[in-house]
């Protein structure tokens, strides 16, 4: 495999589109749904001077999810295959060792808001199909939000900030650990998502595809659309 370049960017995509809601006990509500995404990596600085597709991700799946007061949680099984890109294939200057990386995954998650501006989240899962067939099965994930109850410039913008960690298996147990913080704009939407500008810093096991045994280090700046 040949090394990711210093200098990227990203682009990704993903829905989760609702087939069933009811309500369920303890005055909860559950819902079945339907998510699916590409998490796409680009090579800024390539010698052509394009920008080549590194590497793609491209995940489907399935989940079903429960809600009551503050507490929510989800089960889902979803499948993942990571694909190279060609330019980058054809443009590598290291030898590259294709993996064809796909698995599918059974994980629950569960979180807690301990206020109207904490939210704690944590869960683990176990691969149920993989190839490399040397593929750890475990995965694991934990993390806390953080919204601002305040607001400035008339209430427009709100800060925010997250914290996420996550060790698998088949990184070798090693914590991939990220810290974004920045601004939530309210009235700025794409359709019911609010708008955010974060700036990032990423450490450890890499989470691009079949770079999953290659160590990184990142900083940036993205624009973000959530709930």
């Amino acid at each position: 495999m040949g090394q990711e370049p210093r200098n990227t960017g990203s682009a990704n995509f993903g829905e989760t589109f609702a087939l069933y809601r009811n309500a369920a006990p303890l005055d909860g509500q559950w819902e079945i749904a339907l998510q699916a995404g590409v998490f796409s990596v680009f090579n800024m600085s390539a010698p052509s001077g394009s920008k080549d597709l590194i590497n793609a991700d491209y995940t489907v799946g399935l989940l079903t999810s429960y809600r009551t007061g503050p507490f929510s949680g989800f089960l889902r099984v979803h499948h993942l295959s990571s694909h190279l890109g060609d330019e980058f294939i054809l443009n590598s200057q290291t030898p590259i060792n294709r993996i064809n990386l796909r698995f599918e995954e059974l994980d629950l998650k569960v979180s807690y808001e301990l206020a109207s501006w904490l939210r704690i989240y944590g869960g683990g899962g176990m691969l149920v199909g993989r190839d490399p067939k040397d593929l750890k099965r475990g995965t694991s994930q934990l993390g806390v939000e953080l919204t601002s109850p305040w607001t400035f410039w008339g209430g427009k913008v709100r800060p925010v900030a997250y914290v996420d960690a996550q060790a698998n298996g088949r990184s070798n147990w090693r914590v991939a650990s990220s810290v974004l913080a920045g601004f939530q704009f309210e009235d700025a939407r794409i359709g019911d998502r609010k708008l955010q500008l974060l700036a990032e810093y990423f450490s450890e096991p890499s989470p691009n595809g079949q770079f999953y045994t290659y160590k990184t280090e990142w900083i940036g700046v993205g624009v973000h659309s959530y709930y």
